[in-house]
């Protein structure tokens, strides 16, 4: 069995030394033969593709320890990964999906078999049994789609071959991991073969629940694909697929850091009294590395804890005096949070040779996706029980979904569930002179149901106190018809049709020009049902629809040179144009009501490439440069507003280069860097910062509510609370607005033409200030200008080194390091000082003993060899929900043993 070395290529940022997928070498020491791939959707080696391309075998994958898609980020320059509530985002060149809008699209498209996945669990599982990955950075809007402005990931499977085949690996790791991958290919004559092929993962969480000593976080997956290849003649082949992931496990729960923030004693020098409660944000704004960040929010300032003091329920902080443990891989959850996503995936790909220089294929694809999370939110375990009193006689409260307890406790989950229908057809032309295409058309169904859900137990005794004819839902497992609790409906629909074209000319041996052409009509479609909270009645209540068409042309030219040099032994010389889209879309109802905008715009990138692609010393040396240069229209932005997401628009430019090389200075040597450098700025945009409405004007005092913050003017406030029952009244109406202001004042007993103008004072603004409908401040707009995109390091650097040898008895050994570091970002386009993720790194090793006369391959590994607690990126919740951050980890030091025996 011939030995291989394993390239990744776009630069070939990756080199491993067992068994695989390249071509037997022509030349001892020889890097690369001839690898390829399908990023132009036909057949090509990788260094004749003018495009910035990453690619990594199932064997490559496994050497460099990237078991899913989220860890491509240490092989790839300028790749970068976050998870979020709705979706994931992978960013490439610092593009991708800032929104959280159901109707929204991501910026990096996500490919299975070369079908987009509008939903997909790309993060979720891990690979098994693929041929490749390829990682297509830049606009790729021509061949694959509407939303691959920062480029593309797509998983190519393995398929059936015409021999007998099968395969199995058992791994064994520490957290009780068990995982186990096994495939057969079985041929079924001359015309059909089978390939059948299966994961599965069971292990133990990576963080333990301090509350009851159990682990959360832990995996339990399985995975399955099944395709039928099919020749019936000698010009029409093709293959069915089915895919299909499950999981059901404890992951969800996150490490919430926070400086408490008590709110405000003074105003001005006028003592704020019970108005306190009303201006504190439950966090200051402070840095997840902060020493004080392992405090608890001020429960005063979220929904359910203005609830429970409006009622009566729980007058002070019930996080009074608590703090959390230090420990990043420790949390407090009442019961365990469950995490149950499914996707059901059918392909069918038909090709014909019309004739020997057309073929016609046709790809048809379903997709199918649910998702369920739900777990405890409340931040922690409140250390003040209710007091005994009208709302909780014995102390308890008997909430159907939370159950009875003696304290303050909220959840909250999302669930959804989506199909997709999609429709490619393609005619391409080998022709033998200096023109050739590949033109075709594609159409896309996408329909999705969403639901963002909250549930607290001082909602439920809210409801039944004010609103005694709002249903209240008995079921443990909330129908979502329920009014005791914070639930937002979302239904929306994507159609989208598109033709596309690109002409390749072969203009001389060595100078070829392709020229791409894209239109798109897409069609969105959504109705939702914001809250029904303290409402009467039962069921949604359901907005009007709203429609939004965007038609739109894309494309892209490029050029590319093959010289002929003395010092080179294969140059490619490439400059390209390239400008994509990415659609609009809508805001939901909860940010509507305040007087919000309805839509978001779709983005426009135009994006400008060089690149040069070389092979050097016979073989032994593959050196690939890039640089790019992005203009950008309407980057799509979202940030947290009423326990939902209102998503707007900025312009941006972007540059950056790549450097990725391979080196094989000796026999059995083999050395690799990528390096990134990545300069974003954002160009025009005022935003609101959720977490910092005041931007420290000295003007405005921030104020809580259950709809969230808002801001109001400092000296109005300091006289109203002066006045009789004035601090009271702003502790429950701070954001209420004048009129509601005026009545609580009246109430108190002052003058109503003197309540008029203590509530006018409150809610009058100088310039700089945005309102909510009915002229409330929600905060002083920042000028963005001149800020760095989030999650867009200016740096990443990853090194690799490995030695291969001959052992006695036919087996080789080969050893194996990579280091991967980025330098720090901001997780928000604010770039606040509370914004930053510091930079980190991590180094992966592994062992590997092959034997290919016994078919039998046997893996030592080490993944974060320091076993550092590395943040890698935080949200912050929503002001309704504590302000805090939520940390993403760096998995822990992991180590294991594979074993792989071949038949």
């Amino acid at each position: 069995m011939t030995k291989a070395w394993m390239v990744s290529v776009s630069a070939l940022a990756l080199a491993c030394t067992t068994p695989g997928w390249a071509q037997a070498q022509n030349t001892e020491g020889s890097l690369l033969d001839e690898l390829i791939v399908t990023a132009q959707k036909r057949e090509e080696s990788v260094q004749d593709v003018p495009i910035a391309v990453s690619a990594f075998s199932e064997q490559t994958l496994k050497a460099q320890g990237i078991d899913t898609g989220g860890q491509l980020v240490q092989s790839v320059p300028n790749l970068s990964f976050t998870r979020r509530a709705l979706r994931t985002n992978f960013q490439i060149r610092g593009v991708g999906a800032q929104l959280i809008s159901l109707s929204g699209d991501d910026g990096v498209g996500i490919h299975h078999n070369n079908v987009p996945l509008t939903a997909n669990r790309l993060a979720d599982a891990e690979f098994y049994d693929v041929e490749r990955v390829e990682v297509l950075r830049g606009p790729q809007g021509t061949l694959y789609g509407r939303n691959a402005t920062g480029g593309v990931v797509n998983i190519i499977t393995n398929k059936p071959a015409d021999e007998f085949d099968a395969s199995i690996t058992a791994e064994f790791g520490n957290y009780k991991a068990l995982k186990y991958q096994a495939f057969i290919n079985v041929p079924l004559g001359d015309r059909l073969a089978l390939r059948a092929a299966g994961f599965a993962l069971q292990r133990d969480g990576y963080t333990s629940n301090t509350l009851n000593g159990q682990d959360i976080d832990s995996r339990d997956i399985w995975a399955g694909r099944v395709t039928l290849a099919f020749t019936p003649t000698e010009t029409l082949r093709g293959f069915l697929l089915w895919d299909s992931f499950s999981e059901d496990d404890t992951r969800g729960a996150r490490k919430q850091l926070c400086v408490k923030d008590v709110g405000l004693t003074s105003v001005l020098g006028v003592p704020t009294g019970a108005a306190q409660a009303g201006l504190t944000q439950g966090c200051l704004p402070a840095s997840v590395y902060d020493p004080n960040a392992f405090g608890t929010t001020n429960q005063l300032s979220t929904f359910t804890g203005i609830l429970a003091r409006q009622i009566g329920l729980q007058p002070v902080d019930s996080f009074l005096g608590k703090t959390i443990s230090r420990d990043l891989r420790e949390v407090e959850v009442l019961g365990r949070p469950t995490y149950r996503p499914r996707t059901e995936l059918y392909e069918a790909n038909i090709e014909w040779d019309m004739t020997p220089s057309l073929t016609l294929t046709s790809l048809t694809s379903y997709n199918e996706n649910e998702n369920y999370s739900r777990g405890d939110s409340t931040g922690g375990y409140s250390s003040v029980v209710f007091p005994i009193g009208p709302r909780a006689p014995d102390g308890f409260l008997n909430d159907p979904q939370i159950g009875r307890v003696d304290r303050l406790v909220s959840e909250s989950g999302v669930i959804g569930h989506s199909e997709q229908w999609t429709q490619e057809v393609r005619l391409q032309s080998k022709f033998d002179g200096p023109l050739n295409f590949n033109i075709g058309g594609i159409y896309l169904d996408y329909e999705a149901l969403n639901f963002t859900y909250v549930a607290a137990n001082a909602a439920t005794a809210a409801v039944k106190l004010l609103v005694p004819t709002a249903y209240v839902d008995p079921l443990k497992e909330p129908d979502f018809s329920g009014h005791n609790y914070f639930v937002s409906r979302t239904e929306y629909r994507l159609k989208s049709k598109a033709v596309f074209g690109e002409l390749y000319w072969q203009a001389t041996e060595t100078l070829r020009a392709t020229l791409g052409l894209r239109y798109t009509d897409d069609e969105k479609w959504t109705r939702g049902s914001g809250s029904t909270l303290f409402t009467p009645g039962r069921g949604p209540v359901f907005t009007a629809p709203q429609v939004v068409e965007f038609k739109e042309t894309t494309g892209r030219l490029n050029v590319d040179w093959s010289p002929d040099l003395s010092f080179t032994d294969d140059t490619l010389i490439y400059g390209s144009y390239s400008k994509g889209y990415k659609g609009g879309g809508f805001n939901p109802p909860g940010v509507v009501i305040l007087g919000l905008k309805t839509e978001y715009e779709p983005e426009f990138v135009n994006a400008y490439e060089f690149g040069l692609k070389n092979t050097l010393w016979d073989g032994r040396l593959l050196l690939n440069l890039t640089a790019f240069h992005y203009d950008y229209q309407g980057y799509q932005i979202g940030r947290s507003v009423n326990k939902s997401v209102f998503n707007e628009n900025i312009d941006a430019k972007i540059k950056g280069l790549e450097l990725e090389s391979v080196w094989a200075p000796i026999d059995g040597v083999k050395l690799n860097a990528n390096i990134g450098y990545l300069d974003t700025s954002i160009e025009k945009g005022r935003v609101i910062d959720s977490f910092n409405r005041t931007q420290g004007n000295p003007a405005y005092v921030y104020g809580n509510s259950t709809t969230g913050g808002c801001i109001v003017n400092a000296a109005g406030l300091a006289s109203i609370l002066q006045a009789p029952g004035g601090p009271a009244t702003m502790a429950n109406r701070v954001c209420s607005g004048a009129a509601s202001v005026t009545a609580g004042l009246v109430a108190a007993g002052n003058a109503p033409a003197t309540a008029a103008a203590l509530a006018a004072g409150a809610y009058t603004y100088g310039p700089g200030v945005s309102l909510y409908t009915g002229g409330v401040g929600e905060g002083v707009l920042q000028d963005l200008k001149g800020n760095e995109l989030p999650n867009a390091p200016k740096w990443t650097v990853s090194l690799g080194a490995q030695y291969r040898w001959e052992l006695p008895g036919a087996w080789t050994a080969t050893l194996r390091g990579d280091y991967y570091r980025q330098s720090d970002s901001f997780m928000r386009y604010n770039n606040a000082s509370f914004d930053g993720i510091r930079a980190w790194d991590n180094v992966n090793a592994s062992l590997i003993l092959a034997n290919a006369d016994l078919d039998l391959n046997i893996q030592v590994f080490v993944k974060n060899l320091q076993d550092e607690d590395t943040i890698v990126g935080f949200d912050i919740a929503d002001e309704n929900l504590g302000a805090t951050r939520s940390i993403f980890l760096l998995d822990p030091r992991l180590y294991g043993i594979a074993i792989t025996k071949g038949f």
